[in-house]
């Protein structure tokens, strides 16, 4: 059975809950086939690549900013390394300070290199994500559950649309 919706959605539409995964996918593949190409909102308990490839999304951009945090941490890594044997030199071994103490700082950058490539990650995971999104809504709980949901605006009650999402779902208007 449909479950209430928590708050009444922005515009008009079609509300729908799935209950399997393929059912999702395959309305999905439709809505984004048709000429027109309506609007729609997907609601999904968790994580699944099979909704990504159907909405045609593109690799995240949360790469670029592991990448930036990454590179940035073995650049400070060995810069602090070498500016603190520059500052307070040790002789071990005859050698003088700076580069030729190389290979011990190979430790520190690689522990900056992690730390800041996992900062940068949660950044830029909340920054594309736009998370704390206040604005975000949840029309139904059922799809914080085990169900999917697809919310398809500017859909009449007795479209082709409205149809499909009936066949393979459960349904509700709203004007």
């Amino acid at each position: 059975m449909l479950t209430a919706l928590k708050e009444k959605p922005p515009r008009k539409g079609v509300y729908a809950l799935f209950e399997y995964l393929d059912d999702t996918i395959a309305v999905i593949e439709r809505l984004r086939a048709d000429r027109d190409e309506p609007q729609f909102d997907v609601f999904t308990p968790t994580y699944y690549h099979e909704l990504e490839a159907a909405l045609g999304y593109k690799p995240s951009g949360v790469r670029w900013f592991t990448l930036t945090g990454a590179l940035l941490g073995v650049t400070l890594g060995f810069a602090l390394c070498l500016l603190t044997d520059y500052d307070w030199p040790l002789v071990v071994g005859g050698k003088t300070a700076g580069v030729y103490s190389l290979p011990a700082y190979v430790v520190i950058g690689f522990e900056m290199t992690i730390l800041l490539g996992a900062i940068g990650t949660i950044l830029g995971m909340l920054w594309l994500g736009k998370v704390p999104n206040p604005k975000g809504q949840i029309y139904s709980t059922a799809t914080t559950d085990d169900r999917f949901g697809i919310f398809v605006y500017d859909v009449v009650e007795d479209s082709e649309l409205a149809r499909l999402l009936r066949e393979k779902g459960e349904t509700q208007v709203y004007s």
